[in-house]
């Protein structure tokens, strides 16, 4: 099984959350860990414990972080040590949420992911530039 958790600064990954459960409905396999200002770093890394103690030593776990040189990437590296099936993404979009979700990633994980990556990449346009194109 897969399990995708989001730790953002703030609630921006509840509002991630709640985007995915309209377009996808409810799935458990997801999950949201805000980071709020009075968090100390041991507060989020403990958030994160407790998120991949529910997962299963044969669990696909990726955890997704906001910002790749912050403080919730900075929190989620240490558990990559511990958890070698963990996969940490830096950097969100919600394109990128979706194809992750969507890829049962049964067969090569890394292959899926950044398979993922280019594809979410290629979702962000300028669309103004689109607009004079035509």
């Amino acid at each position: 099984m897969k399990r995708v958790m989001m730790l953002t600064h703030g609630e921006l990954c509840i509002g991630f959350q709640s985007a995915y459960d309209v377009i996808c409905g409810d799935d458990k396999a997801f999950s949201a860990i805000p980071m709020y200002p009075a968090d100390s770093v041991e507060t989020v890394k403990g958030k994160i414990k407790a998120e991949l103690d529910k997962a299963n030593p044969e669990d696909i776990i990726i955890l997704m972080t906001d910002i790749p040189a912050g403080s919730t990437t900075q929190a989620a590296i240490p558990f990559m040590e511990e958890y070698k099936n963990l996969h940490v993404i830096s950097g969100v979009n919600f394109a990128l949420l979706l194809e992750i979700m969507m890829n049962p990633m049964e067969e090569n994980p890394k292959d899926a992911i950044r398979f993922a990556l280019q594809q979410s990449a290629q979702t962000i346009q300028y669309m103004n530039d689109l607009l004079e194109s035509m």
